[in-house]
């Protein structure tokens, strides 16, 4: 038999700051963490990798050709980028499936969560931005915070890097 304590855990805490701010933090960050495994697992990064330093190199060649007015060579730098960019439109749209398995189950639980946090205010911006609201509610505070930590965790899983000036 299951005690009544474990059956009713009253959670009512966490939809107070400042335990609301770090559960809608750890909220972000996990749904983050799955969608980005759920992305790597879904791509080939290498092939991902060497598509993305190709396409800079086939622009920086479309730019050079453009200033020295060689219609030959931008043509061919053109249909090398229209190649180019119909191979990562079908890598994006597969990126955007695996993300879509993870969003839509958390679409349908979003309500629940805006019910349990309601309209309190979670976090404060510590000074006025234009455009940035100083309080943040729930649906703000998780917006700022899913945006911060897919940067971080984009690297990280190696979904987005820098290039290096040997693959320019």
């Amino acid at each position: 038999m299951i005690p009544t304590a474990l059956v009713y855990l009253d959670l009512t805490f966490l939809s107070q700051p400042p335990y609301a701010t770090y559960a809608i933090m750890l909220l972000a960050l996990s749904v983050g963490l799955i969608s980005n495994i759920i992305g790597t697992r879904s791509m080939d990064l290498e092939a991902y990798k060497r598509l993305q330093i190709e396409s800079h190199k086939v622009r920086k060649e479309l730019m050079d050709a453009t200033k020295s007015g060689n219609q030959r060579r931008i043509d061919k730098a053109q249909k090398k980028q229209q190649e180019l960019m119909s191979q990562q439109s079908k890598i994006s749209m597969d990126r955007m499936k695996s993300s879509m398995l993870f969003t839509l189950p958390l679409l349908l639980f979003w309500g629940t969560l805006r019910n349990f946090f309601g309209t309190t205010i979670i976090a404060y911006f510590p000074f006025d931005v234009p455009y940035i609201p100083r309080e943040f509610a729930f649906f703000n505070w998780y917006l700022l915070c899913s945006f911060a930590f897919n940067v971080i965790l984009n690297r990280i899983f190696g979904m987005s890097f820098e290039m290096e000036p040997d693959e320019e």
